[in-house]
């Protein structure tokens, strides 16, 4: 289960998140990047490898939204709470995703905050496939099931 943060917490994390967000070059719209939005997928406890520990598995398990902004930033909410905030970058087939800070951020071990990832859209379910990344549990939530965009 997420740690609770304590409230001011939460509103330095939303305005590191909004500057972030703001000093970062925007990413003209183009039909060869991914389409920015909002991709949500549901975790249950049979789509955790069973190597993983019971503890992260149960961190693992349920709502995840992963908003990919028109700035090159990404939000991920696990049930409604912040969790993971970072930048990315794309082409026509390419997705690089690089966690910045948050509670469940790849950010530990030198490394593995960056995952690569091919991906595809169709029928706004977007499919990812993971090309390198060293960290343990954004694979599982980004590639268990396809992303439906909403």
């Amino acid at each position: 289960m997420p740690r609770q943060l304590p409230k001011s917490i939460k509103l330095v994390s939303a305005a590191l998140l909004i500057g972030i967000t703001l000093t970062l070059p925007n990413a003209k719209a183009d039909s060869r990047r991914l389409p920015p939005g909002i991709y949500a997928t549901t975790i249950t406890a049979s789509d955790v490898p069973p190597y993983f520990p019971p503890e992260v598995i149960e961190i693992l398990v349920g709502e995840w939204r992963t908003e990919f902004t028109d700035g090159g930033t990404y939000i991920v909410t696990k049930d409604g709470e912040i969790v993971v905030v970072g930048r990315y970058n794309s082409n026509q087939s390419r997705l690089i995703m690089t966690d910045l800070q948050g509670v469940y951020a790849c950010t530990d071990v030198p490394g593995v905050a960056t995952g690569v990832y091919r991906w595809s859209l169709e029928n706004n379910e977007l499919v990812l496939v993971p090309v390198n990344d060293r960290c343990d549990g954004r694979p599982v939530v980004l590639t268990a099931h396809a992303l439906h965009k909403l």
